[in-house]
């Protein structure tokens, strides 16, 4: 008997025949079935998006080669050059075969279970749209606290309190992570659309057909941390970053991350991201440090710390003078930042650079010294 080994990996390799695939346990076709739903993850219209971290891992990895005097990008370890990102009607056919292939085997799955008269059916998930987190809903009884007076009645609205104060934080986290994972979603979608315009910049009506989806993610992005961009009658825009809102995404390390991601890449414009700094730099320095040692909050400060260094374009001097200011509303106790290194960079990087900018203007010059003069007054107020 002649054994046959399927070994060809080429994707134009010719098509096996059925009758070839043979067992004794099982008939063809069941065989090719199984066959086929086991190389079916493997065929992608979007080889970037469904190896994303893959091809992410490769693109680091050669831009630190680079940088050391190494090889060129092609180094994922096949040859292979990094695809490009597909454009949006490539994904929406995608989007259309997915759910037509788990609509076809919804209704076999049903059918069978119809015919066999089984109890239920397997249910099939997606790997790509992971559940969310089942939102019980919870019985609760109300106590009149007209029969309630002294102590009781203190404890019953003492509970009733808590009960409100504890649901008023988890609706605050529930926000808080839905506006990071359209943060994330922006960010992602963002870094594609750099790539795909950088592989057609020759071509630039196709260019100018991705600047609106452009637009729109860094909208996303901007409402993720907080920022509002208002137009003015005479057509000039003007940033106000919502407190609360940058408050809440920084509240999370996955926040955390997402904002130095955006700031570290270039994604999130740069007068975007300096008017982020003195209340980004305020949130984190006036809470605790905290007991994790990997919460994203050092790569937040270097991320920061790298964006009032940068020279072109640089920070302007009225935001370093806000930095400062946010600095000495912290009160009189500034051990939450004398007792971390990387926030202690970043304030040496603030008073340095704020003391060299504002001495070359005269507007801010003598605001500067007023400011730094307090703010060292208050350094040596510290206990040693």
């Amino acid at each position: 008997n002649m054994r046959i080994i399927f070994n060809n990996a080429d994707p134009s390799a010719p098509s096996i025949p059925a009758k070839s695939v043979s067992t004794s346990l099982m008939p063809q076709r069941d065989v090719c079935y199984i066959i086929h739903s086991m190389l079916r993850p493997l065929q992608s219209l979007d080889t970037y998006n469904d190896d994303y971290y893959h091809w992410s891992f490769v693109d680091r990895k050669s831009r630190n080669l680079l940088l050391l005097g190494g090889a060129g990008p092609d180094l994922d370890g096949s040859g292979l050059a990094q695809p490009n990102p597909v454009w949006k009607e490539v994904k929406v056919m995608a989007k259309e075969r997915e759910t037509k292939f788990r609509s076809a085997v919804e209704t076999r799955a049903k059918e069978f279970a119809q015919e066999k008269q089984s109890l239920g059916r397997m249910v099939k998930t997606n790997v790509n749209r992971p559940k969310a987190l089942l939102n019980v809903p919870v019985m609760a009884t109300v106590e009149d606290d007209d029969n309630g007076s002294g102590e009781a009645g203190d404890n019953v609205s003492s509970d009733k309190d808590y009960v409100l104060e504890q649901r008023r934080n988890r609706v605050q986290l529930w926000k808080a992570r839905v506006s990071i994972d359209k943060g994330y979603s922006a960010f992602l979608s963002l870094t594609e659309l750099r790539r795909l315009i950088q592989a057609n910049a020759s071509q630039p009506q196709l260019v100018n057909e991705l600047m609106g989806d452009v637009r729109s993610n860094v909208d996303l992005m901007h409402a993720s941390l907080g920022v509002i961009v208002r137009v003015n009658p005479d057509g000039s825009r003007e940033m106000i970053i919502d407190e609360a809102r940058l408050s809440s995404t920084l509240s999370l390390p996955k926040g955390r991350i997402l904002c130095a991601r955006v700031i570290e890449g270039g994604i999130l414009p740069h007068q975007s991201a300096c008017e982020i700094l003195p209340m980004a730099w305020h949130a984190i320095a006036s809470k605790a440090l905290a007991s994790a040692a990997d919460d994203g909050e050092d790569r937040l400060l270097r991320a920061l710390t790298g964006l009032v260094l940068t020279v072109q374009p640089s920070v302007d001097p009225s935001i370093l003078c806000r930095c400062l200011d946010a600095t000495i509303s912290i009160g009189e106790d500034l051990s939450n930042i004398t007792q971390s290194r990387t926030r202690m960079e970043l304030l040496h990087s603030i008073l340095s650079n704020g003391k060299s900018k504002c001495a070359q203007d005269s507007d801010l010059n003598g605001v500067w010294k007023e400011k730094e003069a307090a703010f060292m007054q208050i350094l040596a107020s510290q206990q040693k």
